[in-house]
């Protein structure tokens, strides 16, 4: 992930446009097989990857319900007391659970957010490498909330799938075969994230839920819920809203989509400011790929455009930046 170091990307309120600023991509080529719309599909896809790098995903095949399902368990889990919630706090041996990211204090440099961590278990990778051992382990669930689990488990499959047929449509819509991604992934350390904002008074002009920022996987699919408060900043530096839109997921690629890619594809800097009096949810999945693999642009760009334009970047020590202590000195 790379923070702006722009201090006005902190300051500057975003304004309200309209939709065809971040595109709505119709997917339902992808969930049925049909080749002939998945062309138009990733070429859609492409477009808005290289202007603003994001986009709305409409018929994508995750049924409503087993949103909605998560999101209530979700709300539920965050409504309990603080005490309750701690029950399930990560820990520096075991970084799975919830997280109070909240710093004390209403600033540019503030956040008001908690997040609750799941990620894709791999036991078998367990001990294999000390470094990032920590990506792999278990995850951590309530004791007392058996549909918590049942709901996480669901929507993750469900994020498995979509994510797959996503690797596709980008490969497509850059030219290369459909399978061009896939060996990245073989030991994926996807992970789902259950956020919860706190509202911000609109008067605290240069505070933000969370900085502006770009995701450092391939690419982030996002549900969000009716409150908004999602901004992204635009190739000439306006800051846009991307108001919540039903039965949608957003979209954004990161920055190793951005290095394979050799820059035709944009990581665009993003932010939250929830201002609206109410609490805010989403629920983000990070695709990452496989810790072991390195990331660097493709040689069938290379070639065309005659050098590399980001140097390799090794996945594993990409995801130490978010471990706790003890694993990243390990």
């Amino acid at each position: 992930m790379a923070r702006s170091d722009d201090e006005s990307d902190y300051v500057v309120r975003a304004q309200a446009v309209g939709l065809e600023q971040i595109p709505v991509v119709d997917f339902q080529a992808f969930v049925t097989g049909d080749l002939q719309g998945q062309a138009a599909a990733a070429g859609a896809i492409a477009e808005a990857c290289q202007e603003i790098g994001f986009f709305y995903l409409k018929n994508h095949g995750v049924p409503a319900q087993d949103v909605s399902a998560l999101r209530q368990q979700s709300g539920d889990f965050f409504a309990r007391p603080l005490a309750e919630r701690a029950l399930s706090a990560a820990t520096s041996d075991w970084y799975r659970g919830w997280m109070d990211l909240s710093k004390v204090g209403l600033s540019k440099r503030s956040r008001e957010i908690e997040s609750y961590r799941i990620q894709v278990e791999h036991p078998r990778q367990i001990g294999a490498d000390r470094r990032t051992q920590h990506l792999y382990a278990p995850n951590r669930w309530p004791e007392d909330m058996p549909e918590f689990r049942a709901a996480a488990e669901l929507y993750f499959q469900h994020m498995t799938t979509l994510s797959a047929r996503l690797r596709q449509a980008f490969a497509l819509g850059l030219g290369l075969p459909r399978d061009r991604f896939d060996g990245y992934f073989d030991d994926p350390i996807y992970q789902l994230t259950l956020l919860h904002y706190g509202a911000i008074p609109p008067e605290e002009i240069d505070a933000v839920n969370t900085t502006p920022h770009t995701d450092e996987g391939p690419f982030t699919i996002l549900w969000q819920d009716e409150v908004g408060g999602l901004e992204v900043k635009r190739r000439d530096g306006q800051w846009i809203a991307a108001p919540p839109i039903d039965d949608t997921f957003v979209i954004n690629v990161g920055d190793m989509l951005m290095w394979w890619s050799n820059g035709r594809f944009l990581s665009n800097l993003h932010k939250v400011r929830n201002t609206s009096g109410r609490e805010r949810y989403s629920i983000p999945f990070f695709a990452n790929p496989d810790a072991r693999a390195t990331v660097e642009p493709l040689p069938e760009f290379v070639a065309i455009d005659g050098r590399a334009n980001y140097p390799p970047a090794d996945v594993g020590d990409c995801m130490m930046k978010y471990a706790p202590k003890e694993a990243a000195s390990a």
